[in-house]
């Protein structure tokens, strides 16, 4: 079988189908590339370590990188990040689009701001895989190097072919299953937000954003710092990176002077800026959404969403 890094594109790898199953069975549980795939789903319950353990096996033999024994769990939330030895294996969940990974690695291969796969992604049964160079050492990273290193990754990036910015997209398939009128009202908060977002003026201009910043996706290794968790990158307002400092700085988790050095490295401050209150309820109807998977996902109610609802029935 030819090795992952020979292929033109995404692997699908057809792995583990009982014999005799019908024509198709196959395609159905390695969805990840075409009409069937999507960006970046959110898992279904149940989906998890087992499963991204199991997807790494699938592929070893296909990788043209040896990589080791994955006895690290660096991330479970919704991937699976595996800590093996010189490289880091993230795994998707099925259905999964592999091309939007490629994409993103393709577009930021080479960088020296950012840790792109070293191959394609590859499209198992039980998830899609990814394997990343992995920096490890150096001390952990602060709100000012971010800054710094934000700037850089901007600068370095600004005409990188990838998607422009979706915001919201997982929330279709979260609403699918509420009653229709509950799921009307967060469709309609949604529509109200991205129709006002497309009259916001950026100060900065559109450009490659990274999509959700923090220290904690910044590696070091005591010579270089570089993003991590690329899956959000897109063409946006650049203030939207800026935004998240902002929001911890307001609730506090930021003290002031470590906000204003993040502000100076970078060389903005997005305060100011008309559409940080708009970024904001972008960034809290997501927390809806999120909050409605993760219930599902561990099995809680969602008596907390009346509240939600009501809130943002209220038009923007």
């Amino acid at each position: 079988m030819p090795s992952a890094a020979s292929q033109p594109g995404p692997v699908v790898v057809v792995s583990d189908v009982p014999p005799g199953a019908a024509p198709g069975a196959a395609a159905g549980v390695s969805a990840g590339v075409g009409a069937e795939a999507v960006a970046l789903p959110l898992p279904a319950p149940g989906w998890g370590l087992s499963d991204a353990r199991a997807a790494l096996e699938v592929v070893r033999g296909l990788l043209p990188v040896q990589v080791g024994p994955a006895d690290e769990v660096l991330g479970l939330l919704t991937t699976v990040v595996l800590g093996a030895e010189s490289h880091v294996v993230k795994v998707y969940p099925p259905g999964t689009d592999a091309a939007h990974l490629d994409r993103i690695h393709t577009a930021l291969a080479g960088s020296r701001t950012a840790t792109s796969a070293l191959v394609p992604a590859v499209v198992t049964p039980h998830g899609v895989v990814t394997v990343a160079s992995r920096l490890s050492g150096g001390s952990p990273v602060t709100w000012p190097e971010v800054g710094a290193l934000l700037r850089a990754f901007h600068a370095e990036h600004a005409d990188a072919a990838v998607a422009t910015w979706s915001p919201l997209s997982r929330l279709e398939s979260q609403v699918a299953l509420l009653p229709e009128e509950d799921a009307h009202v967060l469709r309609s908060a949604r529509d109200g937000l991205l129709s006002a977002l497309a009259g916001v003026r950026s100060e900065l201009g559109y450009g490659v954003i990274h999509g959700d910043v923090s220290p904690s996706n910044v590696m070091h290794d005591g010579t270089r710092a570089a993003l991590i968790d690329l899956d959000w990158v897109a063409v946006a307002p650049r203030e939207y990176d800026l935004a998240s400092a902002s929001r911890r700085f307001r609730a506090g988790e930021l003290d002031r002077a470590t906000y204003r050095d993040f502000c100076t490295a970078y060389g903005h401050d997005v305060l100011g800026w008309e559409g940080l209150p708009l970024l904001d309820r972008i960034a809290d109807l997501a927390g809806v959404v999120f909050r409605i998977w993760d219930c599902r996902h561990h099995g809680r109610d969602l008596d907390w969403l009346r509240a939600e609802l009501q809130l943002w029935g209220i038009p923007v």
